[in-house]
């Protein structure tokens, strides 16, 4: 009999589809699955010896059979005997066991680590240049395997590493180990370990070759942590590139050894330098609950010559405080002095308490001490101000220094953190100032996590002067307390000491401080409450100010931002303050 296939009966087609399903189906749950467990591995390690056998590698084949999985079986146990003697187990036993569940494999396997093989001897020798650097009798001296120690290959290997990486980041890059053996007497339970590296000679930095930039050598010889002829070492090509990349002259800098063309004793860098647009310009809106709304305007010329000298100015307006400086800054003036500059600035301020316009010129330097930041500057000031009834001009010629760090996980964001300040200053009536006075003011912040999802932060200021006028102090060396970085219940510069009429014309001495918590309910929103505390005196025995209040947190793209409520509740009116700022921790 003959079929048509033009005329197929559909009902035949369709189960002849069933048909085929349904042995695929079957096959398909015919196909031998394997589960493997591994025991008594040692600590830290069953993964990797998992991962190491055939077995696990090929569970979900498509090709395993029921002899497959049997030869995998007898050879885990052969993998994992040879994984263990890595890590040192020569008489390790292991018990395997093969179970079958229909087409489910279940593998188990227990290991008895037995006695381990302990190191008896290390002997580390080092030849050539090498032999008298410094770093590598530390390398001896620290070496990370020593007699006593559980014999382990893969400590045994990464030492090797150490000895290697250390010779390419110093220089030795002709050395090599010219003899790396262990031996192993399995019935001792002993190993012993010979190294010796012939380092060859140490190669030098050759000078560096700077491209043609838009500032001049002798400014990009300040930025190399090195001079031609000292001996080579990576981190101070790191370093070379991090300055360049740092300086603020460059969009792209790299620095390159070039250790496979090296010769006569020297290594050359290469080094491509990219300059950053001349000018640049900001501009920016804001809003402070101190300030009122604000405006910044900004332009930096990032290299007037081609010693790097840069010229920038700003304007920084808002319905308390109007500000326009002037900036020149000599970076990179010495290796001790890190920069010099010349600043002026014209400012006027109106508060509830007082009003002030100030010019002041002055030169300042920047440097690091003892892993302080440091900055010195000197500086005329003319102000003129009026406090309650009173309008005084001064002008005062004022040097100061300010030490002050921070150490943080992230300053943007910190769940442990700390920044201190110490700011001196003062002026004397016989230099060319109107009064003499000195004043002190340290600063300090502590955050630490509580918790995944909490802080604790504090932060403290404390100030005090000594001046034989003060009604001819200007307002600007005065302390007041109250706002949002003070005491968050009072208005900005709303608290201290008062005259006769009641007004406040500001104080000697100032110690603020605050204790808050913060939480994150969600991933970037949280709240926080908080106590602010102290003001700004005459005397140590004046009153205290407090206040208390609820905050929301949002950590944005640009910062976290701190929307704040506050009560005073010291004093009679039980004032109200509503805070907001954005920025950094620290």
């Amino acid at each position: 009999m003959f079929c048509n296939s033009s005329r197929l009966n559909p009902l035949a087609v369709l189960a002849l589809i069933m048909l085929l399903c349904a042995g695929l189906a079957s096959a398909d749950s015919a196909t031998p699955r394997i589960e493997v467990s591994l025991e008594g591995a040692p600590e830290g390690q069953t993964d990797a010896l998992l991962n190491g056998l055939g077995i696990v590698r090929q569970k979900n084949s498509a090709r395993l059979s029921e002899r497959l999985v049997n030869r995998l079986h007898l050879q885990a146990i052969d993998e994992l005997q040879s994984m263990l003697e890595v890590y040192g187990y020569y008489h390790a036993s292991i018990d395997a066991s093969l179970e079958q569940q229909d087409a489910l494999w279940i593998a188990r396997y227990v290991v008895s680590l037995g006695e381990t093989v302990t190191v008896e001897q290390v002997s580390v020798n080092i030849t050539g240049s090498a032999e008298s650097d410094p770093a590598f009798t530390r390398l001896k001296e620290n070496f990370p395997i020593s007699p006593g120690d559980n014999f382990s290959h893969a400590a045994y290997e990464s030492a090797k590493r150490d000895i290697l990486r250390l010779a390419a980041e110093r220089g030795y890059f002709d050395g090599r180990l010219t003899r790396q053996r262990v031996n192993v007497d399995p019935e001792q339970n002993s190993a012993s370990i010979y190294l010796d590296y012939d380092s060859g000679q140490r190669y030098y930095f050759a000078k560096p070759q700077f491209p043609k930039t838009v500032v001049g050598e002798s400014l990009l010889e300040k930025l190399t942590p090195f001079e031609a002829g000292d001996p080579y070492e990576a981190s101070k090509v790191l370093a070379l590139r991090n300055n360049l990349n740092n300086s603020g002259y460059f969009d792209v800098s790299s620095v390159q050894a070039l250790t496979d063309e090296r010769a006569d004793g020297e290594v050359d860098l290469a080094i491509e330098l990219e300059p950053t647009a001349k000018h640049r310009y900001t501009a920016g809106i804001g809003y402070g609950t101190d300030t009122g709304a604000r405006l910044g305007l900004g332009w930096e010329n990032r290299y007037v010559n081609q010693r790097g000298h840069r010229l920038s100015a700003d304007a920084r307006l808002s319905q308390v405080t109007n500000r326009i400086g002037t900036e020149y800054l000599m970076p990179f003036w010495s290796e001790r002095i890190s920069a010099v500059g010349i600043t002026s600035e014209l400012k006027q301020q109106k508060t509830d308490t007082s009003e002030s316009r100030a010019f002041a010129i002055g030169s300042f330097y920047t440097t690091t001490r003892f892993g302080w930041d440091e900055t010195g500057n000197i500086r005329l000031l003319n102000e003129r101000f009026k406090i309650a009834d009173d309008t005084t001009t001064s002008t005062i010629l004022i040097p100061g220094i300010t030490w002050s760090r921070t150490w943080a996980d992230d300053t943007l964001y910190s769940r442990r953190g700390a920044s201190l300040s110490l700011s001196l200053s003062g002026a004397s009536e016989s230099l060319l100032s109107d009064i003499t006075f000195g004043q002190v003011i340290v600063r300090g912040k502590l955050i630490r996590g509580l918790g995944e999802r909490g802080r604790f932060i504090t932060r403290g200021t404390v100030g005090a002067t000594e001046v034989n006028d003060f009604d001819r102090l200007p307002s600007s060396l005065r302390f007041f307390a109250g706002g949002d970085s003070s005491i968050r219940g009072f208005d900005f510069e709303s608290l201290g000491p008062t005259d006769r009429n009641d007004e406040v014309v500001g104080g000697r001495y100032l110690a603020v401080g605050s204790v808050e918590y913060e939480h994150m309910f969600l991933q970037n929103w949280g709240g926080a409450l908080f106590t602010d505390f102290g003001n700004a005196f005459n005397s140590w025995s004046d009153p205290i100010e407090y206040s208390v209040g609820v905050g929301v947190r949002w950590r944005s793209p640009v910062g976290l931002i701190r929307v704040d409520i506050a009560r005073g509740i010291s004093a009679d009116n039980k004032p109200f303050g509503f805070h907001i700022v954005i920025g950094p921790d620290f």
